[in-house]
């Protein structure tokens, strides 16, 4: 594929929640983020190499459509996947090589979003 032809770039990622601190720290332990940046008090997220990676207060949670899943790339997928297994995360499946070769697990957020991790290194170029 060439990267170089898109005229987009993904920069952020916004998650709409009704349990803003309890979403910011499950990512931040998970991941091993550090302390999120607060924008007055409906806003915590972390700036991530090459996107932006946040949570936003609402009081209206739409229901999860699992129509979209975030995907990490991670140094030690098995690690990661035992933070969060520590974390309480409902698991789809754990670390797991694909038929094509890359390395995945894919679990769910505290309010019910699907993500995933793959191991860094393991994936075939995309």
């Amino acid at each position: 594929m060439n990267h170089n032809s898109t005229k987009a770039i993904l920069q952020t990622v916004i998650i709409q929640t009704g349990r803003l601190a309890k979403m910011a720290d499950f990512y931040a332990r998970g991941f091993e983020l550090g302390e999120p940046a607060a924008t007055g008090n409906d806003h915590l997220g972390f700036p991530l190499p090459n996107l932006y990676f946040g949570f936003d207060l609402v009081e209206d949670v739409p229901e999860p459509s699992g129509v979209v899943s975030l995907w990490f790339e991670v140094e030690d997928i098995e690690a990661t996947f035992t933070r969060f297994e520590e974390l309480q995360a409902r698991i789809k499946y754990p670390p797991t090589k694909k038929p094509w070769g890359a390395i995945l697990a894919a679990l769910y957020d505290p309010d019910g979003n699907l993500f995933g991790i793959s191991q860094r290194g393991a994936n075939p170029e995309m």
